[in-house]
């Protein structure tokens, strides 16, 4: 008969044998980690420069069956790439399974920030604002990334230091006021036709404003061509 330290050492032998086969058909952690980085990472260099993929790790305690063929790695939002994400990594066969990792994509650009506080009204100036890097991920309303975009515009309302200005922080400064007296042209062709008139609106350039013509008093609409200057068809 077989004694009692031969039993037990037989049965700590068939346990080792099974921990190790158990560990042999587990899909490792890292593996699945990896395949959500490498997807939200080609998605995100599909449409930006140098983009960056931060995870949370997964719960080492994970236990699924090792996937006998490639991974399915997918994400049911359609988005820009960027910003928090959920990536699904699946499994099909032997035992279907699928883990949902969370990622953020952050991708970093030189953008136009406030270093001069703007009030409301004021025409920006080149002083006023400045570029540094900022995660674009974050700035769901627009940016800047040019100065040179921004000079001559007006803000909307006040804009504090360090703060970025949003697409819809400015706007076109108005060059024609209400009651002001402004030249109308008229224009087909090489010729021209010059008259006074009086704007009814105030205006920006490049917008269409109704004009009163100061000899016929006919109502015409034209578009602002310069400070005091809109042009009419004839």
């Amino acid at each position: 008969m077989m004694t009692n330290s031969i039993k037990i050492m037989t049965l700590f032998c068939c346990m080792l044998m099974s921990l190790s086969l158990s560990a042999g058909t587990l899909q490792s952690v890292s593996s699945i980690e990896q395949a959500a980085y490498e997807y939200a990472l080609d998605n995100a260099q599909a449409q930006y420069d140098n983009p960056q993929v931060a995870m949370n790790s997964l719960d080492s305690r994970l236990r699924l069956q090792a996937c006998e063929s490639s991974l399915n790695v997918f994400s049911k939002v359609v988005n820009s790439g960027l910003g928090n994400q959920t990536i699904g990594v699946s499994c099909l066969s032997p035992v279907a399974w699928t883990v949902y990792v969370p990622v953020k994509v952050k991708v970093f650009k030189h953008v136009v920030v406030v270093v001069k506080t703007l009030t409301a009204n004021q025409l920006i100036t080149a002083e006023d604002i400045a570029l540094k890097p900022w995660d674009i991920s974050s700035l769901r309303q627009g940016y800047f990334s040019s100065i040179k975009s921004l000079v001559g515009q007006e803000s909307i309302s006040t804009i504090g230091v360090g703060r970025i200005i949003k697409k819809r922080s400015v706007r076109a400064p108005k060059i024609i006021r209400r009651g002001e007296h402004i030249m109308l042209v008229a224009q087909a062709g090489s010729m021209q036709v010059k008259m006074s008139g009086t704007a009814l609106e105030d205006a920006s350039l490049g917008q269409r404003v109704k004009v009163k013509n100061s000899s016929s008093k006919r109502i015409v609409e034209g578009v602002v061509n310069a400070a005091g200057i809109v042009y009419v068809s004839m």
